[in-house]
């Protein structure tokens, strides 16, 4: 009777403990590109600002995943976009699946495939396989991970009809890494040369069929491949990020160096940026924000922080004239896979969007031991003087992510999370990092934290409004995010990754860390399983806490009601604070 009793006051106890979250006042978010999907969800990074975060609670607790709990959406390759909208009363999901664009709803609790439109693929070599095929290579693979078996993997994904060494690469060549989605729920995305959209048949249908794709190969003129792989892993150039400005105009970056203005209707080029510095690239993406006339782009290359402002007519303007900025920082020096060159490795993240609130654009820079950066993103505050040891008065302030002695080297390929005041980062590289057989994206990312240690670390700091500098929160050695892109629940007031604990090798979780604390406040413990190895990913939920991200073999959506609630007592799994 009192296991039965307790069983039945489960629900009752989560909803008070999300009740208890969620009181806090919510921070203002970024405003709404009257352009996209009027949508907490309608990009890569989640939103113009690149915040990697959203206001909807993630319930606490400790789970371990059992068959009914999740559901996994077999892809083609590597997948990462995942946005959503709500159409006619319904929430709909468009999902990147490798070399497709699934539409999908949830209906009795399970995801369905409404509708599906094809990319082209024109890869040498390469085979489609079947849903049962992936699960397949999943347990293949996991068979080599719990060995141990480096080599045996290697020869493994080599040996596959679908590419599946190659496979993230493959997405920057012929699928999609970032993406957006328009405010008819055009879907936009770009790889390669190339630029496409996928349009619904009938806006406004939740049941509307999707377009054949309409791209456009811009021209060759564009790109750079030498310049590319002189400072890349990459092999070519290639586009990279893409976004819209709040006044209309679709932009893509790419590796070499180059904005671009698009027009989101025809996908013809408009106008070009190029770069000044010979060895200077683009390998993130952008945010873009209503400042500026609604054409402000903040991109960052591996030594420049940029404004760009593009104006009505899709000119792009660098000049302080025009409201554009630039400011230099730490490029530091060239770190292994998952890195893909110097310089920062994140997405420019917005900060501050209450009235009161500063105004401010985050990376993290180049150093060994990465500094968070925060730079003024539009007026610089009266009287403001530059601060010692920064590189511009546009550096609003800087500091090292120290998390640790024994972390020698501390550098992310992952944008800052950023919900109010708080930002949270991830350590993606391995301190005693043994030589690796490949540098292949997809291999890397299965075997650290999983045949050898993966990197670790995750922080938290604060922006201090009335001093305008961080405060660093705490800090989480023992926690380790291989490759995807961590969220902040603000309502659950926590941070996520999905990675390991150092010292459990290769038995994989979903955790979450308090905002204020760094404690472990939710762990999903998933095991060896590879299928949920998030791969790049962004973790994302929705707005009934149900965590979605895309990971090496398919889209998985975990439902922690249905999961099994098991003890946690580590004792050594506590925030160092700061």
């Amino acid at each position: 009777m009192l296991s039965s009793s307790r069983l039945n006051l489960r629900p009752l106890v989560a909803a008070l403990a999300l009740a208890a979250t969620a009181a806090v006042a919510a921070p203002a978010g970024p405003v709404p590109n009257p352009y996209l999907a009027q949508s907490y969800n309608n990009q890569t990074h989640w939103n113009d600002g690149a915040t990697d975060s959203v206001e909807f609670a993630v319930p606490r607790g400790h789970f371990e995943v059992t068959p009914e709990s999740v559901q996994v959406v077999a892809n083609e390759s590597a997948s990462l976009p995942l946005v959503a909208d709500r159409v006619a009363g319904k929430d709909i999901y468009w999902w990147w699946a490798g070399f497709s664009l699934r539409k999908l709803a949830v209906e009795d609790g399970k995801l369905v495939e409404l509708g599906r439109s094809d990319l082209p693929v024109r890869l040498p070599g390469y085979t489609p396989i079947g849903t049962q095929q992936r699960h397949e290579q999943a347990q293949a693979v996991r068979r080599f991970l719990d060995a141990r078996d480096e080599q045996g993997l290697l020869d493994y994904l080599k040996s596959q009809p679908n590419r599946l060494m190659t496979s993230t690469e493959d997405q920057g060549v012929n699928g999609s890494v970032y993406a957006v989605l328009g405010r008819d729920d055009t879907f936009y995305g770009c790889n390669g040369r190339q630029v496409f959209r996928i349009a619904q048949s009938h806006p406004g249908d939740p049941a509307s069929a999707m377009a054949a794709p309409v791209a456009v190969t811009l021209p060759a003129t564009l790109f750079d491949n030498d310049k590319a792989r002189k400072g890349t892993r990459l092999p070519a150039d290639i586009l990279f990020g893409m976004g819209m400005t709040y006044n209309g105009y679709l932009v893509v970056n790419t590796a070499s160096g180059k904005v671009i203005t698009l027009n989101r209707e025809t996908l013809a080029p408009v106008d070009v940026f190029t770069v000044a510095g010979s060895d200077e690239q683009f390998l993130n993406s952008f945010a873009t924000g209503p400042e500026a006339g609604g054409g402000a782009v903040y991109v960052a290359s591996n030594t420049t922080m940029y404004r760009l402002v593009v104006d009505k007519d899709g000119r792009i303007h660098s000049d302080e004239g025009s409201g554009a900025w630039q400011a230099g920082y730490d490029r530091g020096v060239r770190m292994p896979a998952p890195k893909l060159g110097d310089g920062t490795g994140s997405t420019p993240t917005l900060m501050g969007f209450g009235p009161d609130e500063d105004k401010l654009v985050v990376i993290t820079d180049g150093a060994r031991k990465m500094r968070m950066v925060a730079f003024w993103r539009d007026q610089l505050p009266a009287g403001w003087k530059q601060k010692p040891g920064t590189s511009s008065p546009r550096v609003a302030d800087q500091t090292e992510v120290d998390m640790g002695p024994e972390l020698e080297s501390v550098q992310s390929e992952q944008s800052v999370s950023a919900y109010g005041d708080y930002a949270f980062v991830v350590n993606n590289i391995p301190s005693r990092d043994a030589p690796q057989l490949s540098p292949a994206s997809f291999y890397v990312s299965l075997i650290n934290g999983a045949t050898r240690p993966g990197p670790a670390g995750a922080a938290a700091l604060k922006w201090q409004q009335k001093t305008h500098r961080w405060e660093r929160l705490w800090t989480r050695p023992d926690v380790s995010s291989i490759s995807v892109v961590p969220m902040i629940s603000g309502a659950g007031r926590m941070a996520i990754v999905d990675g390991y604990f150092v010292g459990r090798w290769n038995d994989r979780y979903h955790i979450g860390l308090d905002l204020d604390t760094g404690k472990t406040v939710m762990t999903i413990r998933t095991g060896s399983d590879p299928t949920f190895n998030g791969l790049y990913s962004p973790v994302k939920v929705d707005p009934q806490g149900h965590i979605f991200y895309s990971g090496a073999f398919g889209l998985m959506r975990l439902d922690t009601a249905k999961m099994k609630q098991v003890p946690f007592q580590d004792g050594t799994l506590t925030a160092r604070q700061r």
